[in-house]
């Protein structure tokens, strides 16, 4: 990031493409983040069941 708060690919700019450990440590990473992600998917969905269990007939009562 530049003085200015702008994001720089400093590695592009000076005429160094980013190594391919670079590339691998960023694909181990988004694993690592979807593996995360969808572990708390899983968990927000074992609670909304929990509790809907826990409330029978909510649904089915007319609103208002």
């Amino acid at each position: 990031m530049d003085r200015a708060g702008n994001e720089r690919d400093t590695g592009a700019t000076a005429g160094h493409p980013a190594s391919r450990r670079d590339l691998t440590d960023l694909s181990e990473a988004a694993r690592d983040l979807d593996r995360r992600i969808e572990q708390h998917l899983e968990r927000l969905r074992r609670e909304r069941d929990r509790r809907a269990a826990d409330i029978p007939g909510q649904r089915l009562r007319p609103g208002g």
